[in-house]
């Protein structure tokens, strides 16, 4: 009696072992699972109230957009109506000699293809613009390869694709024309011009973001120079 009582327990064990297994949910059932969820709070994100937040904080309405490269700073960017008032005002509005990192005014931050960012540098190195003098080093450059821009109606990943010193070429500013080349040449001449070589693939689609900032590089023998770190924008 007692061995058929065990074999019994022993059958019954093992049916409800086989029936706990078959209704685990498959992988591509997890898949499925965790998406919604996913979207579900990407969407209780509110980045219009998270930028009014920061305008708060600052009192000042013209600032657009956290720019972060991870790792390396988190600068909060401002624009106004032109591309001098931030060279000689903070972000409180104060006037200061470091002035504050500003997007150009001619740039719309939701549709433009491509946006320019000015930012100081100091030759003592301590202001946040001057990091992306690092991205000449082939390591930084890899180590460092993405950067976002958290605006009103989101946040978008870049992936660097140039770093460079530009001395006499200023194309980089143009929105529109760029010397009788196209905008994909546009693109790859400002891509061949990096110090640290890369297959980035750019075509006419390509939105971009520039970084600039004064340059000290004694190496390099101009009154006038210009860092440059330009990056692709992969996710939005």
């Amino acid at each position: 009696m007692k061995k058929k009582v065990t074999i019994s327990i022993f059958l019954l064990t093992l049916f409800f072992f086989w029936f706990s297994l078959t209704s685990l949910p498959k992988t591509d059932d997890l898949a499925i699972l965790e998406k919604p969820i996913k979207e579900e709070i990407e969407e209780k994100i509110d980045y219009i109230a998270y930028i009014n937040s920061i305008r708060t904080q600052y009192q000042n309405n013209d600032i657009v957009a956290v720019l972060e490269i991870p790792g390396v700073f988190q600068e909060i960017i401002v624009q106004t109506n032109d591309n001098d008032y931030y060279l000689h005002y903070d972000i409180y509005r104060n006037k200061n000699i470091i002035g504050a990192s500003f997007l150009d005014y001619r740039n719309d931050i939701r549709n433009s293809k491509k946006l320019l960012i000015y930012g100081h540098s100091d030759p003592e190195g301590q202001l946040p613009f001057v990091q992306i003098t690092n991205f000449n080093n082939s390591t930084f450059f890899k180590e460092h390869p993405t950067l976002t821009l958290t605006d009103s109606y989101g946040v978008r990943t870049y992936e660097v694709f140039s770093s460079y010193i530009e001395t006499n070429d200023f194309d980089y500013v143009n929105l529109e024309s760029f010397n009788g080349l196209t905008y994909q040449e546009h693109l790859t001449k400002l891509q061949k011009k990096s110090f640290v070589p890369n297959k980035t693939e750019l075509n006419e689609d390509t939105n971009i973001i520039i970084l600039q900032t004064c340059s000290f590089d004694e190496r390099v023998k101009s009154k006038t120079k210009y860092q440059l770190l330009i990056a692709k924008e992969i996710e939005k």
